[in-house]
């Protein structure tokens, strides 16, 4: 309970924290020439937040026997924090060699268009699965596992899947990043094609 407190605090600390960092870059830096790489970074931030958030209260409130400190995906795996890293280190070293190319105002739309969509699927899934969603693969039916084809399962098979291969797309092609684009689009798509038979 104390690892779920700490990280529940943790994020929504980030969260604010990158809210009031938003506010005050759209406000009061006009002729700043970092003003778009941190209003950027600071929503980036604030998506983040939200998608681990998601995914706890997703688990929280249809399988609240199984919530715990891992609910929040934070420690995912060391590809998905070297991924997170390697997209930190491209944006900040881009923002700052090539300030005023790094903000691409209709390539940001696109990228926050994609990870809308791509959150509204992952938490639609999960929200219409309920106590069925499960982020680990099952081998074995569970009893009272019944098999999902309503809602937005009734159009994609694996809602989920699509809604995270999405938004970790967008999250790049949002702060602008070509390298992590192409690289997040090749280990978004090797990893679905080895989980999805």
């Amino acid at each position: 309970l104390g690892k779920v407190a700490v990280a529940g605090f943790g994020l929504g600390f980030v969260m604010a924290l990158h809210i009031c960092l938003f506010v005050w870059a759209c406000w009061w830096t006009d002729d700043w020439v970092y003003r778009h790489a941190v209003i950027q970074w600071s929503l980036y931030v604030v998506c983040l937040a939200f998608f681990h958030f998601s995914e706890f209260i997703s688990t929280a409130a249809f399988k609240p026997g199984f919530v715990s400190y891992e609910s929040f995906l934070l420690n995912h795996s060391d590809a998905y924090h070297l991924a997170l890293a390697a997209g930190c280190v491209e944006f900040w070293l881009e923002s700052y060699f090539f300030p005023e190319r790094k903000y691409l105002h209709q390539v940001a739309t696109i990228g926050l268009f994609l990870i809308v969509m791509g959150a509204s699927f992952r938490v639609g899934a999960m929200w219409t699965a309920k106590s069925n969603f499960s982020h680990r693969i099952e081998v074995a039916k569970r009893k009272e596992h019944t098999l999902v084809t309503h809602g937005v399962y009734k159009y994609i098979r694996h809602p989920s899947y699509f809604g995270w291969f999405y938004w970790s797309i967008g999250s790049q092609v949002f702060l602008c990043n070509p390298v992590c684009t192409v690289a997040y689009t090749a280990a978004s798509w090797s990893f679905f094609k080895d989980r999805i038979p």
